[in-house]
């Protein structure tokens, strides 16, 4: 069967092809100008992100593209404007991708272009001799990624085991997309209870995302929802391969790859151009069942419509509330919390929303409404903070025993977090509790726990833990001397 490129007609490929092109240029001439001073990065620590905050995913948007724009700069000659298109992108993407240091995006873009080159017959079967020098080369340029940001690549699989504990935790429901990280966070927990001096203790943080979008998609929606994805991607790639489509089937390879290791589909942007690549790509099958490749484009587009409606959603909230957090950092009174009860239905599920409203409901003293409120934060937040505050507000209720368990919990959540062991020793170091052999326990590893990044606030920690055992070492001594 003819593609329309060797046929010299615009057909859905093609326009498929502009689209993505279109975008990928937009894309790409932003990063440009953000590297050259002429635009602000969206990013302070990053030179270039384009529309993105990361230059991540912004490297898996351009590698995705890359291929389709490939395949017209080698074959498009036909098509004047989509040729001239594709090799201005394939040249500016290939240039500025190196300096965004993406290795999920680069290795997106060498699987999709070998593809694509593949299929457009500019590869040739290879030789016993020129294979093994192939995968000898990609094994080296595995270990030369690897690398680069080895503390990276460790957390990026420690993250994918975590996902898929969190994930087998509601395998076939799922936990809905607000809880992603909620879920990631128990996971976590259980690992670090289960295994307290595992080699991952120095590379765990409180993700936000599964960075693999088949976990994410599996931990939100269930196992059906991420092995229907993976089937959709599947059936879109040999659909365009079949259609000798080769852009379209690249660039769906370096789509699945970018889904491995990144998260694409938190950016509107991203979904959008997806959702195009892959309703191209399966309307490039040769089989010409027009009912059944226009039902699931329709539906392709229902679902990336309503995916980026939510992310949006979220996205100004986020915003929005920002601007508003100011309404926590007063005293509550009966207004306000009547304000603030009314903007829970908008910023629900908001992190950042139920942190602020609960810390500020504790510093008026409403410890049960702020207990409310920050188990409703652990839910949508893998972040050990809500669980340091529900172990203070049990300690000043005098529920000493649910105290502990809140700031073990944080603790297990992030081991080598120095706050809540600090809390915890605390804890015991009150007059109520009086658990001197536990206090000095905890006090000592807590002082000679080594942190991430040392601040003058864990110097100030370290200080009065020091002083405290001062006090209650010659207590222990004189009951020893008693005995």
């Amino acid at each position: 069967m003819a593609t329309d490129t060797e046929t010299g007609r615009i057909g859905v490929t093609e326009v498929t092809g502009l689209l993505l092109m279109a975008a990928g240029l937009w894309e790409c001439g932003l990063g440009w100008m953000q590297l050259l001073g002429l635009r602000a990065s969206l990013h302070s620590l990053y030179p270039a992100t384009g529309t993105f905050y990361n230059p991540g995913p912004y490297c898996g948007f351009l590698a995705m593209v890359l291929p389709v724009a490939l395949r017209y700069a080698l074959d498009g000659r036909r098509f004047r404007p989509l040729h001239w298109a594709a090799l201005v992108y394939v040249i500016a993407a290939v240039a500025i991708m190196p300096v965004l240091m993406g290795r999920t995006g680069w290795v997106a873009a060498a699987a999709g272009c070998l593809l694509t080159a593949a299929g457009s017959g500019r590869i040739r079967r290879p030789r016993p001799a020129v294979l093994v020098g192939a995968v000898v080369a990609a094994i080296a340029a595995v270990a030369f990624l690897l690398y680069l940001k080895p503390a990276s690549a460790l957390g990026r699989l420690f993250l994918w085991r975590t996902g898929v504990s969190a994930m087998l935790r509601h395998p076939l429901t799922g936990a809905g997309a607000a809880r992603v990280a909620g879920e990631l966070g128990e996971a976590q927990e259980d690992y670090f209870r289960e295994i307290p001096w595992s080699e991952y203790i120095p590379v765990a943080g409180t993700p936000e995302y599964a960075f693999n979008e088949y976990l994410q998609t599996g931990i939100a929606y269930g196992i059906p929802a991420m092995l229907l994805l993976v089937a959709v991607m599947v059936l879109a790639g040999v659909s365009a391969w079949r259609g000798r489509a080769y852009g379209l089937a690249g660039g769906m390879l370096s789509l699945a790859v970018v889904c491995f290791a990144s998260y694409p589909f938190q950016f509107p942007v991203f979904i959008a151009a997806a959702a195009v690549l892959t309703a191209g790509a399966i309307v490039a099958a040769p089989r010409r069942c027009v009912a059944g490749k226009a039902a699931m484009c329709a539906a392709i587009g229902i679902v990336a419509f309503t995916a980026c409606r939510q992310q949006v959603r979220r996205s100004e909230i986020a915003d929005n509330w920002s601007t508003m957090r100011y309404i926590c950092q007063y005293s509550l009174d009966e207004s306000t919390i009547h304000r603030l009860d009314s903007l829970d239905g908008i910023y629900g599920e908001s992190a950042r929303f139920l942190f602020d409203y609960g810390k500020a409901l504790r510093e008026a003293g409403l410890y049960e409404k702020s207990t409310a409120v920050l188990h409703r934060g652990v839910e949508v937040s893998s972040d050990p903070m809500f669980l340091t505050l529900l172990g203070r507000n049990c300690h000043d209720t005098g529920d000493y025993d649910m105290a502990v368990h809140y700031f073990r919990k944080a603790i297990n959540r992030l081991p080598d977090r120095i706050y809540p062991r600090y809390l915890l020793a605390l804890h015991y170091a009150d007059p109520a509790v009086n658990d001197t052999a536990s206090f000095l326990k905890m006090s000592r590893y807590t002082i000679f726990l080594k942190p991430k990044v040392m601040s003058p606030a864990i110097r100030q920690m370290r200080r009065e833990l020091d002083s405290l055992i001062t006090i209650f070492e010659p207590r222990v001594e004189g009951k020893v001397r008693q005995r």
